[in-house]
C-alpha cells in the first residue's frame, strides 16, 4: 500500500493487528508511538464500532485529553521520519500520524505475532482464533 499525505493531515491514533513495516519516500511524517501496554489508557472505541481500533479523542485537542483522564498517563515517544527512513511496528502497536510536509510512503503488512495479544485482550479486542 503507497499513500501520499498533505501537510498538517493526521491519522487517528489506532493499532493494527499486524506487523507493519513503513518506508518514507519523501518528505516528512510525525509519528508518536505507544506499546500495546498502553491500551487501557488510549481511549479507544470499543469492539463492533465502526472505528474499532481507534482512539474515540482527538490527540491534537488537548481539550478533549480532560474528558480522558487515563490517556493524560499514556507513555507515548515520537518519531520524525524523513525521506529514506523505514519504521518497523510491531503487532497491535499504537501510532498516530502527522503529515509534516507533503509526504509519500509505502508500507507492508507481514502477519500477525502474538507476544502482545494479552493487552489488547484485556481492553476487549481479540483476534481470530480466540
Amino acid at each position: 500500500n503507497c499513500r501520499f499525505g498533505m501537510r498538517g493531515v493526521t491519522a487517528a491514533n489506532h493499532f493494527d493487528m499486524s506487523r507493519n513495516t513503513i518506508a518514507l519516500f519523501g518528505g516528512e511524517r510525525r509519528y508518536v508511538l505507544a506499546s500495546p501496554s498502553q491500551c487501557d489508557r488510549m481511549a479507544l472505541y470499543k469492539q463492533g464500532h465502526p472505528s474499532v481500533r481507534h482512539s474515540s479523542l482527538d490527540w491534537s485537542n488537548p481539550v478533549e485529553w480532560d474528558e480522558h483522564p487515563e490517556f493524560k498517563g499514556a507513555l507515548v515517544n515520537e518519531v520524525v521520519l524523513h525521506a529514506g527512513d523505514v519504521l518497523y511496528l510491531p503487532t497491535n502497536w499504537f501510532h498516530y500520524i502527522v503529515n509534516l510536509s507533503l509526504n509519500y510512503q509505502c508500507n507492508a503488512r507481514s502477519g500477525i505475532t502474538h507476544e502482545t495479544a494479552h493487552f489488547v485482550r484485556d481492553c476487549g479486542f481479540s483476534f481470530k482464533g480466540d
